[in-house]
């Protein structure tokens, strides 16, 4: 008895046919199931790095604009006069005019700063961390503010020999990487000028 008994107990039911191939079938689509999110993660995981690289750069442009900003200022502070007496060279432009006479400068176009390489802009080298950039600036009078002789604001302070006059000029820096790559920053600042 005790050996019939254990000859029933391994004894297997004979298959049935409709299930022949349902593990097989499952198996196969929790594989597809899975593959499907690991390609979803590696997906997005990809773009993330992609933004952040992307932020990176941002970040490091608008650092080496700053530093534009600083040698464009720089260049105006050291100028003995004027810059519209001294005419410092290729980075200072006059106010841009039409029928009507002087207007306001208005943001140069991408098409400036390819061009403007040592004629109307000034041109300096940046790195930042590990990016190298370009560092183009221009500077114009203000215009167009409240008392103005010649398109510059004047200020008077004080009367007798202490007075001191200041003016007002409008730079544009525009940063870009050197190998050509991403897209540039343009910034407007205004400067002042104390004589």
């Amino acid at each position: 008895m005790i050996q019939h008994t254990q000859q029933a107990f391994f004894a297997q039911k004979p298959a049935r046919n409709d299930e022949r191939g349902a593990i097989l079938v499952i198996t196969l689509v929790l594989v597809l199931v899975i593959t499907i999110a690991v390609l979803a993660l590696m997906y997005l995981t990809r773009n993330n790095v992609l933004i952040s690289s992307n932020m990176a750069v941002q970040s490091a442009a608008q650092e080496a604009t700053d530093q534009g900003v600083t040698a464009a200022n720089t260049s105006l502070q050291i100028l003995p006069n004027w810059p519209e007496i001294t005419s410092p060279g290729t980075w200072y432009q006059s106010l841009p005019s039409n029928a009507n006479g002087p207007t306001r400068p208005t943001v140069p176009p991408a098409s400036f700063w390819s061009n403007c390489t040592g004629t109307t802009c000034a041109s300096i080298p940046v790195k930042y961390g590990s990016f190298n950039f370009n560092v183009q600036y221009t500077m114009y009078p203000a215009g167009a503010l409240a008392t103005q002789v010649g398109g510059n604001e004047q200020n008077q302070t004080g009367t007798g020999p202490g007075v001191q006059s200041m003016r007002y000029y409008v730079v544009y820096v525009h940063t870009s990487r050197t190998n050509g790559g991403g897209l540039g920053v343009t910034v407007q600042a205004i400067l002042r000028k104390v004589q």
